[in-house]
């Protein structure tokens, strides 16, 4: 390599070495570090004016939580609402700051350089890597669907979860989450993260349907082709004045359809569920004691049932 050409790929890295440390610089102006579980504090993003977005699982209390802004100064900030399933927690805080830069939604795609940056105390560090998928319909361990995540080719260390992914102008893409892949770096993207914040800013909670039983999958005896089996979920419990209680439903009978459509998996009673919302009216056609039957169910709002 001639030394006209070694000069200018310094220069080049050079070049990208101070930008990603400006980004670093810009983001770090709107993350802050939250005392909420005994362990080291964890991260915040200021999301909007005066609200803090971070991960569920690292922020312990319910009351009155300490946050450390960017600035220094201490504050006190309340739960406005939380979303165990999403590992969303929105505070509110009355002090000045400044919300975070959002990202246009097309810069999370695959191969882009991304940055997670958090305030695992009183300055801010950083991680370095790409976005490395970015799976729509994707399911999180304990099986919470979620529209779209971004999976991360970098550390996120102690203390990171809760802060911000952002790309190389310090523009936020997404809320970073070691606990919706258990422990795997994902990022929930700022779409996914307003659409929940907005629920949660507005009632608390996020509004996800339930009829309170417990289902396991069962092979039925006939087959609708040979070599194939028909599945359906078999009731193992019903929760006490649930609104599957309240229609009657009972342990030991059989689902085989929502409002028409086939239940095989238990994961599909929940989509189905979800695609109603809160407050619906859905047919089940069930198998009780053998004989085909139908219940129609009121689908209740499980975080005020809670």
């Amino acid at each position: 390599m001639s030394s006209s050409n070694a000069a200018g790929t310094l220069g080049s890295l050079a070049g990208l070495s101070s930008q990603l440390a400006a980004a670093v610089e810009r983001a770090a102006d709107s993350i802050v570090a939250i005392h909420a579980r005994r362990r080291i504090p964890s991260s915040g993003v200021i999301w909007r004016d005066n609200i803090i977005v971070s991960a569920s699982h690292t922020v312990k209390r319910d009351g009155d939580v300490t946050v450390v802004l960017p600035s220094g100064e201490k504050v006190t900030a309340s739960i406005a609402g939380r979303d165990a399933g999403t590992d969303i927690v929105a505070l509110r805080f009355d002090a000045k700051a400044t919300p975070i830069t959002h990202a246009d939604n097309e810069s999370l795609r695959v191969g882009a350089l991304a940055l997670a940056v958090g305030r695992p105390g009183p300055s801010a560090t950083a991680s370095f890597g790409i976005v490395s998928a970015t799976p729509k319909d994707w399911r999180t361990w304990d099986g919470t669907r979620l529209d779209r995540v971004a999976r991360l080719d970098l550390n996120i260390y102690d203390g990171f979860s809760g802060g911000a992914l952002v790309d190389a102008s310090g523009a936020l893409m997404g809320m970073n989450s070691s606990a919706l892949a258990r422990g795997a770096a994902v990022a929930l993207p700022t779409a996914v993260v307003d659409r929940v914040l907005d629920e949660l800013l507005t009632r608390g909670h996020t509004r996800r349907p339930f009829i309170g039983v417990a289902v396991q999958p069962v092979v039925l005896g006939t087959a609708q082709s040979e070599g194939s089996e028909e599945i359906a979920l078999l009731v193992t419990s019903v929760a006490a004045n649930s609104p599957a209680h309240v229609a009657g439903l009972l342990v030991g009978d059989v689902l085989l359809r929502v409002s028409e459509k086939p239940l095989r998996r238990p994961t599909d009673l929940r989509d189905l569920l979800t695609e109603a919302g809160a407050g619906a009216v859905v047919t089940l056609d069930i198998l009780r004691g053998g004989k085909p039957t139908t219940v129609a169910i009121t689908l209740a709002d499980r975080g005020t049932s809670e």
